[in-house]
């Protein structure tokens, strides 16, 4: 790319170090989350027992579903590496229709979760309403995704992308990627620990 006031070019990997310093921002955010989580557990001590967290099935099926979203916005990326262009807009709108389904599989699994929370009290209160802020500042990350993930999708098939130039996609799918890997961390540590 070029700046037209200096004269010079921006290295082409400029974006995608910039994405790995966001996400790696927000891993520092997920990690001082899942770290606040273990210390209100620990202490929780009598108050929640090991064992008392439920999960509603929801959660297990959003899992199945931002997983395999992971895989569709992967396909893509091999798509447009490819120059596959059918491939690559049939992958992405997938993608986009898992990642609002994930978003609407978690909204009933979050009012169940908030059933659960309203009849504890001490630390049992805090330890559940910590999980349910860590799922909705997921759940919000998602819906940034999303909104990323449109226009991705939209520049896929306005024909923006080639087999040299798909940093969107390639982007889309590092973030993508990085909710997975949020995602399983935390239900996966909540689940073990609750």
């Amino acid at each position: 790319m070029l700046d037209a006031k200096q004269g010079h070019r921006t290295p082409a990997y400029t974006a995608t170090v910039g994405m790995w310093l966001f996400l790696a921002a927000l891993t520092m955010l997920f990690g001082a989350t899942m770290v606040g989580y273990l210390i209100i557990r620990a202490r929780a001590g009598g108050t929640a027992r090991l064992g008392t967290l439920h999960f509603p099935p929801l959660l297990w099926l959003s899992t199945v579903v931002i997983l395999v979203g992971s895989l569709t916005i992967h396909a893509a990326v091999t798509a447009v590496r490819r120059e596959r262009q059918r491939d690559l807009r049939r992958w992405l709108g997938v993608t986009c229709a898992l990642a609002a389904l994930f978003c609407i599989v978690q909204v009933p699994a979050l009012a169940a979760l908030w059933k659960q929370h309203q009849g504890l009290r001490g630390q049992g209160l805090y330890l559940y309403g910590l999980i349910v802020i860590l799922i909705i500042v997921h759940a919000l990350h998602v819906l940034g995704g999303i909104v990323a993930l449109a226009l991705v999708t939209r520049n896929g098939f306005a024909g923006r992308y080639d087999h040299e130039h798909y940093y969107g996609v390639k982007h889309a799918a590092m973030y993508w990627h990085f909710l997975d890997v949020v995602w399983l961390v935390m239900f996966l540590g909540m689940f073990f620990a609750g």
